[in-house]
């Protein structure tokens, strides 16, 4: 899986392998494996990190 960010929305770090986690059907990440649970749990209680994922995928998809 390829994630459609390559730094992490919380941290600003690079993602890395081991922390992806899907959101609207794309395959994002994070700097770590406990952000990208914490998100995959309730990606409605980050919504710095859901804005950030939807204007990706605005930009880069057009959705």
């Amino acid at each position: 899986m390829e994630p459609i960010n390559k730094f992490c929305p919380r941290s600003g770090k690079p993602v890395k392998p081991d922390s992806l986690t899907e959101y609207r059907g794309y395959t994002v990440g994070f700097c770590n494996p406990g952000c990208s649970s914490d998100f995959a749990k309730n990606s409605q209680a980050s919504p710095n990190d859901t804005q950030y994922f939807d204007v990706l995928i605005k930009e880069n998809f057009g959705k």
